[in-house]
Parts: structure tokens; sequence; C-alpha cells
């Protein structure tokens, strides 16, 4: 662990983005600062993301990979968002759900509808976004009812397995063995958490808050938040790393480089600002490791 009276803040940046490469690693190159880079293995090289070659440069620079996932799937339960009844085809829930068969919800993925007193294993078909939630429609029809009220639609423990454990095998084919994890979506369960905690050193987002964390907290239940211009402002930005140099803690501040809300200034800006404050711009392996 760090020392108790010194403050650091640790930036990660999700998705393995090209911009990574293009937009952000200049950035840091210039203020000789570290950063950690989320990557979803089977994303590398596609249209958008990083290549191969890429990654490597960052690593090169002294930057963290970390792991974002298998398929980037989101690992917490979802609500019902209408009763269901035995012979239905389609699951409607409430919730973050995405289009995009591959990651989020992935189809050919086993999943169970549980209320506590039963449950019932199923497989998605397709997945369709809504805008109170989506609906799952299933590969076989629902033996069973289930009521709304107390009723969740979850990943198979195999599917969580996969996601967290399983994306160790696709590092390893390129040479990389993280001891970081990034939830995708910043989204877990019970089950996901405790396969990260016993997985990985470190969890950069057990929890999404705007708040830095203590010293002493667990590098398995590290709270982090946004720099990017839609979340925080120079103001708040500012306050965040006054609460790190003032505690001693740490700050995780993440961000998407592809998005119109990360620029170029504002992540330079906040290495200035950190380090204005004592703050050092570190990674998860330099302070864990």
């Amino acid at each position: 662990m760090p020392p108790s009276d010194a403050g650091h803040l640790v930036l990660t940046f999700d998705d393995g983005y090209a911009a990574d490469h293009d937009l952000i690693r200049p950035v840091l190159a210039e203020r000789d600062a570290r950063a950690v880079f989320a990557v979803v293995p089977s994303w590398v090289g596609k249209p958008g993301h990083l290549t191969a070659v890429e990654l490597d440069a960052l690593v090169d620079a002294g930057h963290e990979v970390a792991a974002h996932g298998r398929r980037h799937r989101y690992l917490q339960a979802l609500r019902l968002g209408r009763d269901a009844t035995s012979g239905d085809d389609d699951l409607h829930v409430a919730g973050e759900v995405h289009d995009d068969e591959d990651c989020g919800i992935v189809v050919g993925d086993r999943y169970e509808v549980t209320d506590g007193d039963h449950r019932e294993p199923v497989e998605i078909a397709a997945v369709s976004a809504t805008e109170d939630g989506g609906v799952l429609t299933l590969a076989a029809s629902l033996d069973s009812a289930f009521d709304r009220g107390e009723t969740v639609v979850r990943p198979h423990e195999s599917v969580v397995t996969d996601e967290i454990r399983g994306v160790r095998a696709a590092f390893a084919e390129m040479g990389s063995d993280p001891s970081s994890f990034v939830l995708p979506y910043g989204a877990a369960d019970t089950r996901a958490w405790r396969a990260v905690h016993e997985e990985y050193d470190v969890l950069a987002n057990a929890a999404i808050r705007s708040l830095p964390n203590p010293p002493g907290t667990a590098p398995t239940n590290l709270r982090r938040y946004y720099l990017e211009t839609t979340h925080l402002t120079r103001v708040e930005l500012g306050e965040y790393l006054d609460a790190v140099a003032e505690t001693g803690g740490i700050g995780v501040l993440a961000g998407h480089s592809a998005w119109q809300s990360v620029t170029a200034e504002r992540v330079g800006w906040v290495v200035g600002a950190a380090r204005e404050r004592g703050v050092e711009v570190t990674t998860f392996a330099s302070l864990f490791g």
C-alpha cells in the first residue's frame, strides 16, 4: 500500500479505443505520466480500437493494461419489467440493455430467472433495447411464471466465470498477464465481485462515486468516477483532487478516449491539477504491485 501521507491519482481509460494511442498517449508522454488502459482482448484490431502494435507501444511507454472482461458483459442482475408467465418467449427487463449482440448481454449466453424461491435456466436468443430497458428473447419458452416485483434475470455462474477468469487465456495469447480488472459498465453482483477478488489484485470500479478512496481502502474495493466533461466540471475535479491531497488517499478517474467528453485538454489539465496539489499520477501496478 502507498504511504498514508501521499495522495495518488490513477487515470483509467476503458474499452481499448484507438484514441488511447493517438490522443491520450501523447498527452501523457508530454507530462511524463502513466495511466491504466482497460482492454477487451477480442476488440484489439477491430475498427476504432487499438491494434496489437499500438497496445504494445502503450506497454513499452510504461502504461498498465487492465482486464476489461472477455466479452464486455453486463454482470449485474436485471429486474423484470413485466410479469412473466409460462410459455413466454420474451422477458421484459428494466435496466441497461444494448442492442449489440457481442457485448452487454451476449446472444447464446446462459442466464437464470429467479425470485429467490425458484430459479429457471434460460438461453438468450436475441436482445433488443427499449426506452425503459430491453427485451430478452429466449431460445426456449419459459416453463414457470415469475412476478416482476421480486424477480431478477442474471448471468449464469458459468458466464461470470468466463468473463472474469476466462479472459486470462486471451491475454496470455497476447503475452500479457494483467493484475487489475475493470468491470464492464461498472456493473457486478456479489458473485462477480468475489471472482475478481480471487483472481486479481485490484478492482478499479467496485463502486462508482465522485469521492476518492480513503487511505487503507482494499485494492479490490476501489471506487472511481469519470473525468469526462459530461460528469465533472473543473471546479468539481479540483475539489476531488483537493480531497485526495488532504486525506492522502487514492483517486481513480476514468474516461473513454473515443468520446467527445474526453479531450486532450481535459486529460492534460487533470494531470497538471493533480501535481499542483502534490498528488502523484501513477498506476495500480505501481501502487499495489
